[in-house]
């Protein structure tokens, strides 16, 4: 059984059993146009066409998979006695609402890309109920010690246009789309 076979196992919510995350099957980043090599900084990129409705069963089966217990995460009840008005968004969460709403062509999606690190700035907790939509745009790339990084600004909005958080993201990428089909079939191709 092969590990994307296994994961399904693990698959509770609508959400995650309608996600396709065999990022190396090609249909995933056929129509992708950008590589690091033709991104321009500053272009805005923006995910609207996907929106994320965040319901309890997302937020409860994402905190089932951290090892934080705190239980404002998944104890509706306790929320509230810690004045908030009801179940809040472990703050990884955006992670998942992110890849989820990154759509298939997305640099983000990209084949061999890592995550070396990223800074989030909150503005207002993610609750059940929020529609979630983002826009952001390529910020900085550079070159260090023969791998390719690119560092994007990310917005997520509710559905009132109200500014939930801010992510600086950096992503380590193939620099090509040559280096991209050589990850693909398994060939080593991060570094020149």
């Amino acid at each position: 059984m092969g590990y994307l076979e296994e994961m399904e196992k693990y698959k509770k919510t609508e959400k995650q059993k309608t996600f396709d995350a065999d990022f190396l099957e090609r249909s995933q980043w056929e129509g992708q146009e950008q590589f690091w090599d033709t991104i321009e900084i500053s272009e805005e990129f923006t995910e609207q066409e996907e929106k994320f409705e965040v319901k309890a069963e997302d937020m409860k089966a994402y905190t089932e998979g951290v090892p934080d217990d705190n239980p404002v995460f998944y104890d509706e009840e306790y929320a509230k006695k810690c004045g908030y008005d009801g179940l809040v968004a472990h703050p990884l969460f955006s992670i998942q609402v992110g890849f989820y709403m990154s759509r298939k062509g997305s640099w983000i999606r990209t084949p061999g890309a890592r995550n070396p690190g990223q800074i989030m700035e909150w503005y207002d907790p993610i609750r059940v109920g929020d529609v979630l939509t983002s826009k952001g745009r390529s910020y900085d790339k550079w070159i260090k010690r023969g791998k390719y990084y690119m560092r994007s600004l990310g917005e997520t909005y509710d559905q009132y246009g109200n500014l939930k958080m801010r992510t600086y993201g950096t992503l380590i990428l193939p620099g090509t789309k040559a280096d991209v089909l050589r990850f693909q079939k398994g060939e080593h191709a991060l570094e020149k």
